[in-house]
Order: C-alpha cells, then structure tokens, then sequence
C-alpha cells in the first residue's frame, strides 16, 4: 500500500480488491470473535492512506461489515431478553476499538447517500453510546462518540438558497479548528429534499436530536461520578460533539424539555 496513487488506471479496481478482502475477513471476524486477525488494522491503514473521492464508491460496501461488529458487540454486552435462549457472540472491546477507529476514518472520508441511511447510523451508534462504563470499555465508549462527531462535521449545507440548513452561522468558538478536519468534496448529487442538514433541523428528527444530547450529556456525567478513574478524554468528546450538534441544529429546533440555560449549564469543557 505504499504511495498510493489513486490517479492510476485501476485505482479504483486495486481499492476495491484491498476493501473486499478486508470486509470478507470481518464478517469471519463477526461469526469467529476469538480469531486472532490483523484485519483491522490492515483496513485502517488502507483507509488512512485512500483519498475521499477513490473511497467513496465503497463507502457503502465498507460501512456494512464495521456496523454488523458493532451490532455484535452491542447485543454481547446488552441484557438478554427473557425468552432469549441464544448467547450472542462476544465482540471483545479491543476489536471493537480497531474497529470504532475504521469506522471513524471512514465517516471522516466518506459522505452519507440518504436520510434512511443518516437514520440507521445514528440509532446504531446511539445504541452504542447508552452503554454504561460497567458494560464497555472507555475506549469503547469514546470511540462511538467520536463516531458520531465526525457524522455531524461530515453534514454539509446543501446548494439550496431558500433551503433551511442556511441557518447555521458556523463551528462553536470554544471548539479549536485543527480538531476539525474540512469534509471532503462530495460528489453525490442530493435532492433538496434529501439536504442531511435540513433533515437535523427538522420535527421529525427532534427526538434523536433529544436523544444524543441526553446520551453526550449522561456519558460525561458518568465519567465524572467516577472520580479519578473516570475519563476526562471521554468527557472532552462528549462535550466537543454536543456543541458540534449545537452548532448544526438551530436552538428552537431543539425539542422543548431542553432550556438554554440547562444546555449551556451542563456543557463546560472540564480543565
């Protein structure tokens, strides 16, 4: 994978082969938990090393096997239902760390098809944030919040004047922009009713608006009920990626049980 030029006739065909090796391997991974493979971080490599615009092809093809170990290992670490008589496989914390980090390089990368699509992440990925520190790892836990942010930085106003998502007036101030990478140029064509930004701001995503304010908030305020062995690099996350979620969503768009004053409240960056 060295030099990487994706400018090269077939480029694309050499991506392709690399990505369907490496989804291959995870789906073994997912069935077989305790196979020792290297997969992961052969896949974030390649991922680090691709351009936006040679990755986003696949960008579907690659989110699918990373979200089904996060399934795994959400439903492994979740309470089993009391008719359930089938233990589901264990996803270990550390293959879903490596894998958290390929699937944020990807959403760093890649851009986002559809709102059903926006919608199946975010209800994914809020499953893994409402795990508890007894049930996850901090790395674990951080890494689906990391996850989401780089969703949220990736939304990008569409080229509709008159359409709502030109409300927004930029990044919080107290966020430093070398945290923030420039999303990538998307080559997809959205219609105005598909704007990604639109959608955030609208009534009918105010509940899981509510939901991941709740979720950043209550994930902080766990770290911070453990003292000294909580983790200040998980607070940090949540509190960056709430005023993230701040800046991308109008204040009267938020739903109503959340007051100004409770949000800005509870959102301070602990020193």
């Amino acid at each position: 994978m060295e030099g990487r030029n994706d400018d090269e006739e077939g480029g694309s065909s050499a991506i392709f082969s690399e990505l369907k090796h490496y989804c291959i391997e995870l789906l073994e991974l997912r069935l077989n938990p305790k196979k020792n493979s290297s997969t992961l971080s052969h896949l974030l490599q390649l991922l680090r090393l691709s351009s936006p615009v040679s990755l986003q092809p696949f960008f579907d093809f690659t989110l699918l096997p990373l979200l089904l170990l996060l399934d795994a290992a959400v439903d492994s670490r979740s309470s089993p239902g009391i008719d359930s008589n089938v233990t589901p496989h264990t996803v270990s914390d550390i293959v879903m760390e490596d894998a958290l980090h390929c699937l944020e390089e990807l959403l760093k990368k890649c851009c986002l098809g559809s709102v059903d699509q926006f919608i199946e992440l975010t209800k994914k990925l809020s499953r893994g944030a409402s795990l508890s520190p007894l049930e996850a790892s901090e790395e674990f836990r951080e890494g689906v919040i990391r996850c989401f942010k780089e969703l949220l930085v990736n939304l990008r106003c569409c080229s509709s004047e008159s359409c709502s998502c030109k409300q927004i007036s930029g990044w919080p101030l107290l966020l430093e922009r070398k945290n923030l990478h420039s999303p990538p140029v998307s080559k997809l064509k959205f219609k105005d009713e598909e704007c990604l930004v639109a959608f955030l701001q609208s009534e009918t995503a105010s509940v899981a608006v509510g939901n991941w304010l709740s979720l950043l908030l209550k994930a902080a305020d766990a770290e911070a009920a453990r003292g000294q062995q909580g983790s200040a690099s998980l607070r940090i996350e949540a509190f960056s990626t709430l005023r993230i979620l701040v800046a991308k969503v109008p204040y009267f768009s938020f739903p109503s049980c959340f007051s100004y004053y409770w949000l800005f409240e509870f959102s301070v960056i602990p020193s």
